[in-house]
């Protein structure tokens, strides 16, 4: 036998000059055998345990030394993969390193279904000395150019195969997006009917499989998913803070779609998935309609949208605040936000709002929010404001405009960062700048035609001071209708000491919208 030896670090390394040699071997041969599979949705391995059983036998047949295994389970290898294929990595490190004199595959695609990185790889083992690959059974040696001929076309069509089931996967994807059909995974709340011989989507409908749910202290619950996803929209469109939802989820112990506690995020994501009103998304999209029924009313879902997408919400956290207006009311001097805090002073004790910076002006708690209240219910029992109210745009409108306005600031932005670059023009970016300007100005124009806040449902005209009643201690909904309706400023006293009752000349006040929204008036 023929060998020929090769320093790799401070060790020398049997080569073999020919396969025959390779194959004569026995023992003395270094197997490196690789296992992979794209997909393993019930994490049972199989196909990786076949490959793995398989590449063995293939070892043992020759009486080579398995030097090393290196399995990806549930790992692309197409250039189109997301997932980092960890054990690849340790096989190429081995490789380079010199701990082989064959490698072991059962197909090509198993171990690369992208061209460059087979020549690459092929390279590599070329330049330490791995001749040698053993794939399903044949050996090939990479001097060869009859065998690096063979290997290259089995690289060619493991990568053509690739994007051809990408492309057919796309295809089919498109087509039963266009078909309004589902896709992945159930939406909660819905449940899908398959034909029990040919196993094929029959429908999706509601699920209003009854269920039970045990809190904490025992309590039994009975609910649907069905009637969950009905009541996270009426309650989101109604005002309700996010956080106070998930905490009544949470307290009735009815499980997340996940299986696990609800959180905030979770609600946001399905009150504003247009799955809910029979709508077909694909790659964040509506493209029609879907094959299945709504779940909830496009009024309440669209009312949903805007509430949650109305950027002024981030400025507040109504559903962890305590006392009705602390961040809603500024500071009329220095414009920072007033908190409520305990003061005791002269024998008294009790909540008082006060400028949180500087201080700047204060008022007792208790007086400030009987006030707010007061001139709120009464403008929103104004018949003017309801008629005011009603003539704007519809809910899906105002959402529409408000997400196209949003593209169009992140194209804006884009071009400037291209122009900073030297990628565009300046001329050329005043020119398209202007003309961005123009169209966010028309979509946040559009927007502020808005007709009755979703919160404000129910909440106007004959109904405002029943439904103001009828909210009793809800601090969270009460926070979200004044900062929606009312732009508020506490002023500092007209002199230290002053006594005079708290009134209109206290506050800097300006309604946000309807008859007075044009105007900055004071409370009176």
């Amino acid at each position: 036998m023929v060998r020929r030896g090769s320093r790799v670090g401070n060790r020398v390394r049997v080569r073999f000059g020919t396969k025959a040699e390779l194959l004569a071997g026995g023992a003395e041969v270094r197997a490196l055998r690789y296992q992979r599979a794209s997909q393993d949705k019930k994490e049972q391995g199989k196909s990786v345990t076949d490959q793995g059983k398989l590449n063995v036998k293939e070892i043992n047949s020759h009486g080579w030394m398995d030097a090393g295994s290196f399995t990806d389970n549930d790992r692309s290898a197409s250039r189109h993969a997301t997932k980092e294929r960890e054990k690849f990595e340790l096989l190429i490190e081995a490789i380079r390193a010199g701990k082989g004199d064959v490698l072991v595959i059962w197909e090509m695609s198993r171990k690369e279904r992208d061209l460059a990185v087979y020549v690459k790889i092929r390279d590599m083992c070329h330049e330490v000395g791995l001749f040698f690959w053993l794939v399903g059974g044949v050996l090939f040696d990479l001097r060869d150019k009859n065998d690096r001929m063979m290997l290259g076309f089995q690289a060619v069509q493991a990568e053509w195969m690739a994007d051809s089931i990408r492309d057919n996967v796309l295809r089919g994807i498109v087509g039963a997006a266009e078909a309004g059909r589902p896709h992945g995974t159930v939406t909660y709340g819905y449940r899908r009917i398959y034909h029990q011989r040919t196993k094929a989507l029959e429908r999706q409908e509601p699920d209003t499989e009854i269920r039970t749910a045990t809190a904490a202290d025992g309590t039994l619950t009975e609910y649907t998913h069905a009637g969950v996803v009905r009541e996270i929209f009426e309650q989101v469109s109604g005002g309700t803070p996010l956080i106070t939802i998930e905490q009544s989820l949470n307290a009735r112990g009815i499980p997340s779609p996940r299986g696990a506690r609800w959180l905030r995020g979770i609600i946001r994501k399905m009150a504003m998935n247009p799955a809910y009103i029979g709508k077909r998304v694909f790659r964040g999209e509506v493209v029609g309609d879907g094959i299945w029924p709504a779940l909830v009313d496009e009024e309440v879902f669209w009312a949903s949208v805007r509430l949650l997408e109305d950027p002024s919400r981030t400025t507040t956290r109504a559903g962890r605040a305590v006392h009705l207006l602390s961040y809603i009311v500024l500071c009329g001097v220095c414009g920072g936000p007033v908190s409520s805090s305990t003061v005791s002073r002269h024998g008294w004790t009790g909540q008082v709002y006060s400028c949180l910076k500087k201080r700047c002006a204060a008022v007792k708690a208790e007086v400030l929010d009987e006030y707010v209240q007061r001139v709120v219910v009464a403008w929103l029992a104004r018949p003017e404001v309801f008629e005011d109210l009603q003539s704007g745009i519809g809910d899906e409108q105002v959402a529409h405009a408000r997400a196209e306005a949003e593209r169009l600031r992140t194209e804006l932005e884009d071009y400037k960062k291209a122009a900073e670059a030297g990628d565009v023009k300046a001329i050329d970016f005043v020119r398209i700048s202007k003309g961005l300007e123009a169209q966010i100005a028309e979509h946040e124009a559009r927007e502020a035609e808005a007709g009755i806040p979703p919160v404000l449902r129910g909440r106007i005209g004959p109904e405002a001071v029943s439904a103001w009643a009828e909210l009793g201690d809800e601090v969270g909904v009460k926070r979200e209708i004044i900062r929606t309706v009312a732009g508020i400023k506490l002023l500092p006293a007209r002199y230290k000491g002053d006594r005079s009752p708290f009134g209109a000349h206290r506050l800097d006040w300006t309604w946000k919208f309807g008859p007075d929204s044009d105007q900055d008036t004071t409370a009176a």
